[in-house]
This record gives structure tokens, sequence and C-alpha cells, in this order.
């Protein structure tokens, strides 16, 4: 293992420098490129005692205190949601709060004259972008941690008090989305013994995904061409996979991004690790310093723990898109590598010295695939998402039965009242809705 070494080897030193030089481009070094992320979302846990007598109210529709048939866990966008949320209430309606409650209460009133059909239930968690006025607030991806924690102890503690008697729906927008995204992928590949399984969800709705395969269908129809500006390649969604629906509208960046930008993907997986504090820039510099060794020493894990690497067509940038997520095990889940702070500063001593034309070499080797994995990047700007991105990632929320179009919404209402009505008959329904 690393940590008992004393010397650090030429591909492990030229790993270590190419991988900080990399990290330092790629995050800061795009000039021109100004694109901001979508509205998304992360969790954190919360009591259904919670919330405000004045702002909150439970819909008589909603039977989530009980055991319905099929219960909504609802994941919201950025913003929307915060980790002493009350799991039951429907906050009152405003432009810009509770985009998920267009699906929730729309479902609630199509299934009133049968009470105990459906019920709902919110995930409370800090959606945040770590962006703070006076103190610092979860980062991006300990939102998404805590999200992720958050709806599964809803599931585990449902499931603990119904049993059988209900099924669930998944529900995510936004970075809600990549929440569900998140909880789906593990839970499709659970054992049949764990307490919540594949057999317990009904069917998972992901709304403006930043995960979604490229080219997916939208609610039943032919999709935009573009995928996830997370990652776009296809999802293993195990026992889950024929239960998955996607809705996605044209140049939503959020999930209809051009398919080879890994340099904004990295760059996000960077600021996904820092908080954003007005009053405090200095916490700012520490934490893209901390994410940056972190990943160089994750990195290097990878690196030597895959003995085929250097033989491999994975490049350096492949490497550090996946280390950027910290939930990524780069040395696998029986393994504990670890790089110390003096190996790193050694191996950087040396990449800068003799080790230069080794560096240089592999770099100048991979140059054709950087260019290649990112050769998209101008259509963010020749093509209108800039201009529509934020527009098309708030259009799926309508439901105005007067009038002409059937909207996203209206799709997923609809769906989740047929898997309802199916399970009250034992019966199977497609994947996804028609009109």
């Amino acid at each position: 293992m690393l940590r008992s070494s004393t010397a650090v080897t030429g591909p492990v030193r030229a790993a270590i420098a190419a991988t900080v030089l990399l990290l330092t481009v790629s995050a800061f070094g795009a000039p021109g490129l100004a694109v901001a992320a979508p509205d998304t979302g992360s969790a954190g846990s919360g009591s259904a005692d919670s919330g405000s007598a004045d702002t909150d109210r439970v819909d008589p529709n909603n039977y989530a205190a009980d055991c319905p048939d099929v219960m909504i866990v609802a994941v919201s966008g950025a913003t929307d949601s915060t980790e002493d949320r009350n799991p039951l209430a429907d906050e009152n309606r405003q432009l810009w709060s509770n985009w998920v409650g267009n699906v929730t209460v729309p479902t609630g009133e199509a299934n009133k004259d049968d009470p105990g059909t459906v019920g709902w239930m919110y995930v409370p968690y800090p959606s945040t972008y770590g962006l703070g006025l006076l103190q610092p607030v979860p980062t991006y991806q300990d939102s998404m941690a805590a999200g992720v924690a958050s709806t599964n102890r809803i599931l585990d503690e449902n499931k603990a008090k119904c049993g059988d008697d209900t099924k669930y729906v998944l529900l995510g927008y936004s970075v809600g989305a990549e929440v569900v995204e998140r909880v789906s992928r593990e839970l499709g590949h659970r054992d049949s013994n764990a307490l919540v399984t594949a057999d317990d969800i009904a069917g998972v709705a992901l709304i403006g995904d930043p995960y979604r395969p490229a080219g997916t269908p939208s609610m039943g129809e032919p999709g935009p061409p573009g995928g996830g500006f997370m990652s776009s390649e296809p999802a293993d969604y195990g026992a889950l996979g024929g239960k998955i629906i996607y809705a996605c509208r044209p140049y939503d960046i959020a999930c209809d991004a051009p398919q080879e930008i890994a340099v904004l993907e990295l760059a996000l997986g960077v600021l996904g690790q820092m908080h954003f504090t007005l009053l405090n820039p200095g916490q700012t510099v520490s934490d893209f310093a901390n994410a940056v060794t972190n990943m160089a020493a994750r990195s290097i894990v990878h690196i030597v723990t895959h003995e085929d690497w250097f033989a491999s067509d994975e490049s350096f940038l492949d490497v550090l898109r996946k280390v950027a997520d910290r939930t990524y095990d780069p040395d696998g889940p029986d393994r504990n590598v670890q790089v110390s702070q003096e190996q790193i500063v050694e191996a950087l001593n040396w990449a800068m010295g003799p080790g230069s034309e080794v560096v240089k070499a592999k770099l100048a080797d991979e140059g054709p695939g950087f260019v290649e994995d990112n050769r998209d990047v101008f259509e963010l700007v020749i093509k209108p998402y800039i201009f529509l991105g934020f527009i098309q990632h708030l259009f799926y929320w309508n439901n105005n039965p007067n009038d002409p179009w059937y909207w996203e919404s209206e799709k997923v209402v609809d769906w989740i009242t047929a898997l309802a009505q199916s399970e009250k008959d034992g019966e199977t329904i497609p994947a996804a809705p028609g009109k």
C-alpha cells in the first residue's frame, strides 16, 4: 500500500503532477465560458412536525399519514427544500417554490374519489449550492449526500410501518432528480433481503435530470439528443431498469446538454466541494485547495490500483471526472490505499524537475483525447442553451385543463394515477404514459 512506501515511483509522480495540472486548468482555465448551473437540489433530514402553520398545510387528499396504495416520495430542486421541512405539508404556492407540488397535489385531486389511493411526502434536505451570505451552508455534494440519506430514511420508515401495503413512486426534479438517480441506482441492486427493494418501487420519474442518458425518450416520446450535463452515459438501474421515465425539454441544459463537455463536468465536480460565503472568501480559496489536494490523492489511488492504467484508453481527465464525485471509491470497496501529503509534495517536486518529460509525454499523448472529450463546448454558445435553458428548465409545470397542451407535469400525474390503479388491480402498465 502507498501509505507504507517511502519513495514515489515515476508513473505515480507523473500521475500526481498531471492530475494537479489538469485540476487547475479545468476548474478555472476555460476563458470566455460562463455557464450558469440550472436550478437543482439536494437533501437532509426533517420531522413531520416541523413547519409553520401559516405557510404549510397538509392537503386533504394526501393519505401519506396512513398507508396509501402508492406513496410519492418527492425530491425538490435547489432552494426548494430545507433540512427541517415538514415532509407532509404543502407550502403556500409561490412562483419560486415547491415545483414538485405541481405533480403531488394534482395527483391527489385526480384520486380524491378513491380515498387512500395516493399520498406524498417531500424529502427534507438542505437544497443549496454551497452559497451562503453570512455563514457557510452545506456544499453541493454534502447536500446531495444528505438528500440521499433522507430519501432512504423516508422509504425505510414507511416500509417498516406499511409493509407490502404501499408501493412507492420516486419523483425528482433537477438536482432533486440527481438525488433520486443515486438512490435508484443503489436500490436497484439491493439484495432481496433488504428492507426496501426494487419490488417496493412502482416507478421512478426524473424531471430535468442532470444524469439523463443522451437521447433517452421523454415521457414515451422521442427525447432531445443531448444528455445530462453531469453525465450522459447509460445508467445501470438493476432491477429498476424498466420502471424509469424521464421528462426533458429541448435545450434544458440540465438534461439536454451537449455530450462532450468533460471540462465543464469536472469544473462542476470541483465547485460542488466548495463553500461560497460572501463574508468569508478565504473559505472558498481554502476549499479549492483542499478539493485539489484530495482529488489528486484519490486520482493517484485510482491509477496505482488499476495496474493496466497506463496501457488503457482512460485519460487523466476521465479519472478526475470520477474522483470529483466524493462518493466514488477509487480503489474499490475492500481496499484502503492512501497517499500522504509528503508523497504528493515529493512527487510534484519530481514532476517539475527530472520527471517533467514523463509528464509532458503523457499529456501530449492525451491531447487529442482532451479535445475530443470537449468538442461540444462551443455548442453552449452557438446554440440557444444560454437563452432557452433556464426557461425550458421551468416549463415542465402546468396543470391548466383549459389550455390545449399536455404538459409534462400532467403526464406524470396521469402516469402515477395509472400506476396506483394497476397496483389495486394487480396489473402492469407501460413504463411511460401516452397522451
